[in-house]
């Protein structure tokens, strides 16, 4: 059931799944919302097979990415961010059984868990409308092939060319995919690769591997909803 779509009264004690992307450059090839396009695609699939029990919350695009100081990208603060989705995520507690938080943006990885843990541990700020009512975060897993897709690597692209192959720009790619030590930590993706993609390894774009990484992640989620459910 998607929440956009749904009335009041229909809108109670289900498994509520909340995608968060960003808005953020993912090399000269793919689209600004690639976390975002990602993170729906999987929390779509899950709810279509479980409409009587999931409640499809819409997506949240705007997020944490100050990684890409000095390449195109629209976000927010950690600050911003934690204080807007602590409130959405405890009103939608009230309607819920659960949250899952469907994140694939890496950027809000550290802030989420703090906002978890918040929400779920807690005591003195527990409102009887949602006690006992927990959160969780599922992040989808990028192991699929002999290296690390950090970002707009061989995942992202093959995942993003196997949902909408026309709009990855494989022209526009250059040849440079080193990466400089220190990426997300002490240095930029700008100053890290001059195309803006992290991948270690091997750079290909495979459908193969892009539906393999969908449909995986697709089954990861549905076992965490029956666990909840259970």
């Amino acid at each position: 059931m998607h929440l956009l779509y749904s009335t009041r009264d229909e809108v109670f004690n289900k498994i509520s799944l909340l995608p968060v992307g960003s808005i953020e450059q993912h090399g000269p090839h793919l689209p600004m919302g690639t976390d975002a396009i990602i993170a729906e695609e999987i929390a779509k699939r899950v709810e279509s097979e479980f409409k009587d029990d999931v409640l499809l919350f819409p997506t949240i695009y705007y997020s944490c990415s100050i990684e890409h100081s000095g390449l195109p990208y629209v976000g927010v603060s950690y600050i911003t961010f934690y204080n807007y989705l602590v409130e959405v995520i405890k009103k939608a507690l009230e309607l819920s059984k659960a949250v899952i938080i469907v994140n694939a943006h890496g950027g809000n990885q550290a802030i989420l868990e703090v906002i978890k843990r918040e929400i779920n541990l807690n005591r003195d700020d527990k409102k009887e409308s949602y006690n006992n009512k927990k959160v969780y975060v599922f992040y989808p897993d990028y192991n699929f092939f002999q290296g690390e897709d950090l970002h707009a690597g061989t995942v992202e692209s093959s995942a993003i060319k196997y949902l909408y192959p026309s709009i990855v720009k494989e022209s526009k790619l250059g040849k440079d995919f080193s990466v400089k030590e220190g990426v997300f930590d002490t240095i930029t993706t700008a100053e890290a690769n001059s195309q803006g993609i992290i991948n270690i390894g091997k750079f290909k774009i495979d459908i193969n591997i892009g539906e393999l990484f969908i449909r995986h992640n697709v089954n990861k989620l549905k076992e965490l909803v029956l666990k909840i459910l259970k």
